[in-house]
């Protein structure tokens, strides 16, 4: 079932009346975050390019009520994503797309036959744009195993010809994020990126992973850093002294934030033990984190029991979270994985030093000791001591916060991002 909201605005141009070039782009993700906020920013600059731009989603629609009155964006809701190679063909044939942009909120977001069948379908230019590398690699046992019961001749066919829909692998259940019913293998993921003109990654680690270990022809990949608006995102002393008189801080006290979802990837329960040792030292801290999940439960049962309570923690989530990180002494993030987060961009734009772990595109952005901390994934210890260092190091944490935002203005401007992406899906 495909259901298209059109923009309600009447001044809206008639997009189904201009010959304009349109650009599809497919999204598949059940919750909003940093890949849906990216092909945002990435439809605002697309604004005064004579296109026609629709999204196609799955299942949920988190752009509409997003977009704004001048985006002229068709968005097309399909309530199931397709099964079969044929179902997706027959799908673009009806949109009938000039470019295929494939959003891949992770890795495993689309399966290989979204761009085949965009292929099959006769779209001449396709595109993906990867943000995260999620996928356990090498496979799971009992995935590879089910896959070898599926290679005789006969059901191979079936599958190329789209008759035999793939079950999702027991190993994928419980993941926070949508997950395809026909799972990609590293060859058919290798086709589909050949099938691409272009694939852009987000970070030189992430694009690096999608090279060496599924085969991603190198001169097919190009790195383009996430951005942020530098004149959006700006240190604030105003806002800080404000904000912290409604959150009931002391003008000077030391205060972490974190914006990141509840989820596992996040690990905000090593977070949480970290605040925990932090306190336990005598060092005074309050931390608090900007977003919401399906862990939610889960870490406020964690924050009680640690009897932190008193001590900040969950905000829930903020479509603006600048107030947070203007009123803020450090930001922290704690992931297990990662692309290349928005959050600690903004967070560097505001003029806050950071603690990161050393995943994805991290330390691309993050100098140890000079815009912030590095600690390895996964160590509660070295995260406890980052966060006291620069607790104790107020003359420190100046200069990195200083750092930090020269860093975002010389390297990660959005404009230039945005500017870079659309030269390539429009040259």
């Amino acid at each position: 079932m495909i259901e298209t909201l059109s923009p309600p605005d009447a001044q809206r141009r008639d997009l189904s009346r201009r010959p304009l070039r349109k650009i599809l782009f497919v999204t598949n993700t059940n919750e909003y975050g940093g890949a849906e906020k990216h092909l945002l920013e990435l439809i605002r600059r697309l604004r005064e390019v004579p296109v026609q731009v629709c999204i196609l989603c799955f299942d949920m629609d988190f752009f509409t009520e997003r977009l704004g009155p001048g985006d002229n964006v068709d968005v097309i809701t399909c309530k199931k994503a397709p099964e079969t190679l044929r179902d997706w063909a027959g799908l673009f044939r009806r949109i009938h797309p000039d470019v295929a942009v494939f959003v891949y909120c992770w890795f495993w977001a689309l399966p290989w036959m979204a761009v085949v069948g965009a292929w099959r379908a006769g779209i001449r230019r396709r595109f993906s744009i990867q943000h995260l590398f999620t996928a356990p690699y090498p496979l799971p046992e009992d995935f590879r195993k089910a896959w070898r019961q599926r290679q005789s001749i006969r059901r191979r066919l079936a599958r190329l010809l789209g008759r035999e829909p793939r079950e999702k692998p027991a190993w994928m259940t419980g993941l926070p994020l949508c997950v395809p019913a026909s799972l990609s293998t590293p060859l058919q993921l290798k086709l589909s990126a050949y099938l691409c003109k272009r694939t852009i990654c987000v970070s030189d680690e992430l694009r690096h992973r999608l090279v060496k270990e599924f085969g991603f022809p190198p001169w097919k990949t190009t790195t383009v850093h996430n951005g942020v608006s530098i004149s959006e995102f700006v240190p604030s002393e105003s806002r800080r002294y404000e904000v912290r008189a409604r959150l009931g801080l002391d003008r000077d006290e030391f205060v972490l934030v974190c914006v990141a979802g509840l989820r596992e990837q996040k690990r905000i329960d090593i977070l949480i033990q970290a605040v925990s040792s932090v306190l336990r030292n005598g060092v005074r801290c309050k931390s608090f984190i900007v977003g919401d999940g399906p862990l939610r439960d889960q870490l406020t049962g964690q924050v009680r029991e640690l009897g932190l309570s008193g001590n900040g923690f969950f905000e829930g989530f903020q479509e603006d979270v600048r107030p947070y990180l203007q009123a803020s002494s450090a930001f922290i993030l704690t992931s297990h994985m990662e692309g290349l987060p928005f959050s600690l961009l903004e967070a560097m734009a505001c003029g806050l030093p950071s603690i990161v772990t050393d995943v994805g595109g991290n330390t691309e952005v993050v100098t140890h000791r000079v815009h912030g901390l590095i600690a390895p994934r996964g160590s509660v210890d070295a995260v406890s001591e980052a966060i006291t260092y620069l607790a104790t190091h107020p003359q420190e944490r100046a200069q990195m916060a200083r750092m930090a935002r020269t860093r975002v203005c010389d390297a990660f401007d959005i404009e230039k991002a945005m500017a870079e992406i659309r030269r390539v899906i429009l040259n």
